[in-house]
């Protein structure tokens, strides 16, 4: 008996020892962990409010990440058809939200009659916060858009800097009690796995100026076909704006997903078009670099013909051009002119050259979904077909950014500074600026610009005037799209004429002639920058 009791007090005397072993564990070595793991379980998960980084321009104007909107956050048992109908009055629609027990409204209005009486009825938790993209949101397709389900990026900027834009693990949250119920007052926290405490806002700034980026999506969508326009610094090659045409809703993502429709095709970047005659700068280039003066003459009367193959001069009618120089073969766009032209230099030398200025490959570093267009090989550019490649026909495919980089590299003054959609590439590349290999040697640049200044003096891009001097190339491209023969609109150049600050190329999409569809969107771009007084620096070579 004494035995047992002696056993039975040692075994309490034991439990004792670890309740206060625990109790000091509580009291102090874990009195963190418990609190974080309480807390942890008072929180409720609200997907689909904005908790991304903010996407600046080069200003430090917030190009997302900067709207307001008022979140509706309603346990599922405590919703029926009055809260919907209260919910539809504000315009709110439903964001994903997981199974967790609530639904979740987004609104970009707040009413506080029906705000009470949705906190009255439905025990409506309402807040406001941000939200990512503004009604007629700018830049969508430079910018690209998040993916609904995770809000990672999906394309675009949002896409190539998501791990700036994003944090790992990132969860948006509002405290509530151990029954689920939210408690009023405390607001939203963004917290990440490593720190469930405290949330740095992040975000990247990119070299699109928005004011301009918001006048060039002004003039495509007032033109009378879809197409796409860029605009670079010509000395730094950065991209100051960018836009397509039809535009989508980046808030409404879902929609356009779901119907597979072209809106979401950033022409910049992804659309692969023949380019016409704006790939006569490149043909020139090869001619000049082996000698060529611009004062050669060639004879045009109305058609070439190779190997059995006609192709016509356009731009000279029945009877042809008759006897024409160079430059003015440039400047008129003599198809007749740059074949003879094409066949003097030859295919290899011609490819040569346009694989220098950047053509066949992507003209950005690590910007998603950017194609490569496509260049002819020395055996599809052969016999006749010297033809299609001296006029940009054939099977030669390029981006708009392509062509403005292209261009750039004349008003550059012939080195290639490259393209560039952030700044902090910008400032790094900027320390090499002396040190870029040149492409085109400084005489072929020179007599280029002269050429391009003699387009919009007398040639085929006289036809629009600006407050500025121009240089330029028009180009329309034969082409098939859904089946049907299209010609796209070209146009693609530098302002000022004699120093070049900017370089702006215009792609209209099936607008029948680049001096009738593309130049007068250049022309006012070009005006725009000149009533802007944006002109601050000069590219000297």
């Amino acid at each position: 008996m004494r035995k047992r009791l002696l056993l039975t007090s040692l075994f309490m005397g034991l439990i004792l020892i670890a309740l206060v072993g625990r109790l000091a564990y509580i009291q102090i070595g874990g009195h963190e962990d418990l609190s974080k793991a309480a807390s942890a379980q008072q929180l409720v998960s609200l997907d689909g409010a904005n908790s991304r980084g903010i996407i600046y321009d080069r200003n430090g104007t917030p190009l997302v990440g900067n709207h307001q909107e008022y979140i509706y956050i309603i346990r599922k048992n405590c919703f029926d058809g009055e809260t919907m109908n209260a919910l539809n009055s504000l315009g709110a629609e439903e964001v994903p939200n997981g199974d967790n027990g609530y639904r979740v409204f987004a609104s970009e209005t707040y009413n506080k009659r029906t705000g009470d009486r949705l906190i009255r009825n439905s025990s409506a938790y309402i807040i406001e916060a941000g939200r990512r993209y503004g009604e007629n949101q700018s830049a969508v397709h430079i910018l690209g858009y998040v993916n609904p389900k995770d809000s990672s990026g999906a394309s675009g900027v949002e896409l190539m800097c998501d791990e700036e834009l994003s944090l790992l693990n990132k969860r948006i949250f509002t405290t509530a009690d151990v029954k689920g119920q939210i408690l009023r007052g405390r607001g939203l926290s963004v917290t990440t796995a490593k720190d469930q405490d405290s949330y740095v806002k992040q975000g990247v700034t990119t070299t699109l100026e928005a004011g301009l980026q918001k006048k060039v999506e002004q003039l495509l969508a007032e033109a009378e076909t879809s197409g796409a326009a860029v605009v670079l610094k010509s000395k730094t090659g950065e991209i100051v704006a960018s836009a397509s045409t039809p535009v989508f809703d980046p808030a409404k993502i879902n929609t356009y997903i779901k119907s597979g429709s072209s809106e979401l095709v950033n022409k910049v970047t992804q659309g692969e078009y023949p380019p016409g005659s704006v790939f006569k700068i490149v043909v020139a280039a090869a001619a000049l670099e082996q000698g060529m003066s611009l004062d050669q003459t060639f004879v045009c009367n109305g058609s070439e013909t190779i190997n059995g193959k006609t192709v016509k001069c356009k731009t000279g009618g029945e009877a042809g051009h008759g006897t024409i120089t160079l430059k003015d073969a440039f400047a008129k766009s003599c198809n007749c002119a740059f074949i003879q032209v094409g066949k003097k230099v030859g295919a290899e030398a011609i490819l040569d050259m346009a694989r220098n200025m950047g053509l066949g490959k992507t003209a950005m570093e690590g910007y998603p979904g950017e194609k490569e267009g496509n260049l002819m090989t020395t055996q599809q550019a052969s016999g006749a077909a010297i033809a299609n490649l001296s006029i940009g026909q054939g099977e030669l495919l390029m981006t708009p950014l392509q062509v403005a980089h292209m261009t750039n590299l004349v008003a550059s003054g012939g080195t290639d500074p490259g393209v560039h959609l952030l700044l902090e590439e910008v400032e790094q590349s900027e320390e090499s600026q002396e040190s870029l290999s040149r492409i085109i040697s400084r005489d072929a640049v020179e007599n280029l610009r002269e050429m391009m200044a003699e387009t919009m003096i007398s040639g085929s891009g006289s036809g629009v005037k600006a407050d500025v001097s121009m240089s330029g190339k028009t180009g329309s491209a034969e082409s098939h799209m859904e089946g049907k023969d299209v010609v796209h609109g070209w146009m693609t150049g530098f302002v000022p004429a004699e120093k070049p600050e900017y370089t702006i190329t215009v792609f209209m999409e099936n607008g029948q002639s680049g001096s009738n569809s593309a130049a007068p969107v250049f022309a006012k771009i070009a005006q725009y920058l000149s009533d802007s007084e944006s002109f601050e620096q000069s590219v000297d070579f």
